[in-house]
């Protein structure tokens, strides 16, 4: 060995990293990685939820401009089969599937709605078909077979249509789906990507009415709805700041739930809290109480259904 390859041998050998430096190293890092970990998932979380906050705030105004064009009324409707007139004097239940909470806006439903039976078919609602649209996507064509004033084939699986996204009714934490077998989870698909929408039309004020106004005729379901839809046009009689007419899917399920001692954790990996629009305007992110109880529709915090409910003839 020369002295030229001695020198530079010890040289590299005083800048190599002994066993002990190496570990001081990881150590280190992996106590950087464990506190910088929990800040970033709260920024991650924190902006998540600005993202949904603003969307329903978005959704909020769209309603308003919705009420201000229905006199008073908001997309609370009945769901009919294509081509079937839901003003039909003769028959007003001809063609009648039910009620449906996605049916206010949102995407068209992915594919799997297309098949099956017939009931299912029958909540397939297309994107050109649902009515807050025009006011949030007033430029956006979504070639979509309009059901209300058509016979003709229903929107097939495969259309390019279902891919068409309207990105304001996605919450960015929602990653399944409660629709397919509700209550239950399908975590194959999320929420939005299955029925085109994160929301929810807040329509837990239905059953208490079926024991107000009971009977199981078209006529009676259609007065149920009729009469939801006035009460919520006349939103100063039971505060507006209180009333939910938008939620996400975790509020259906977490105040159906029996059991007070449930626990749910949403999207953002919190039990038993859901994001909800109110219609004075304002959204927020809530704990809902579970237990099917009175206080699970209506407390301090929401309300679900009609305080102090009177109904006509009574």
């Amino acid at each position: 060995m020369t002295a030229h390859n001695a020198r530079t041998t010890q040289a590299s050998a005083r800048r190599a990293f002994t066993l002990l430096e190496l570990l001081i190293v990881i150590a280190i890092l992996t106590v950087l990685i464990a506190i910088l970990l929990p800040a970033v998932s709260r920024a991650r979380k924190a902006g998540q939820m600005a993202a949904s906050i603003s969307n329903l705030r978005q959704l909020n105004l769209a309603g308003a401009m919705y009420k201000d064009a229905s006199r008073g009324q908001l997309p609370f409707a009945a769901v009919y089969r294509r081509g079937s007139a839901s003003s039909d004097r003769a028959d007003p239940g001809k063609g009648l599937v039910g009620i449906c909470s996605w049916s206010f806006g949102g995407k068209c439903n992915d594919a799997w709605w297309a098949t099956g039976p017939a009931s299912r078919r029958g909540f397939d609602i297309e994107a050109a078909d649902r009515p807050l649209n025009p006011y949030l996507y007033p430029d956006l064509d979504w070639q979509c077979p309009d059901r209300s004033t058509s016979a003709g084939p229903e929107l097939s699986a495969e259309d390019s249509a279902r891919a068409v996204h309207a990105k304001v009714f996605r919450d960015p934490s929602d990653g399944v789906t409660h629709q397919r077998a509700w209550p239950r989870p399908s975590p194959e698909v999320s929420g939005y990507q299955d029925v085109g929408t994160s929301y929810h039309l807040n329509y837990k004020w239905y059953p208490p009415l079926e024991r107000e106004m009971p009977g199981a005729s078209d006529k009676k379901f259609l007065a149920r709805i009729a009469f939801g839809n006035q009460r919520i046009a006349l939103a100063d009689s039971f505060q507006p700041a209180r009333f939910v007419w938008l939620n996400d899917q975790y509020a259906d399920v977490i105040a159906h739930q029996p059991d007070p001692g449930f626990r749910m954790l949403n999207g953002y990996g919190d039990a038993n809290k859901s994001l909800m629009a109110f219609l004075d305007g304002h959204a927020a992110y809530l704990p809902v109480t579970p237990g099917a109880g009175e206080a699970s529709f209506s407390c301090d915090r929401y309300t679900f259904i009609f305080d102090g409910l009177r109904v006509p003839g009574k």
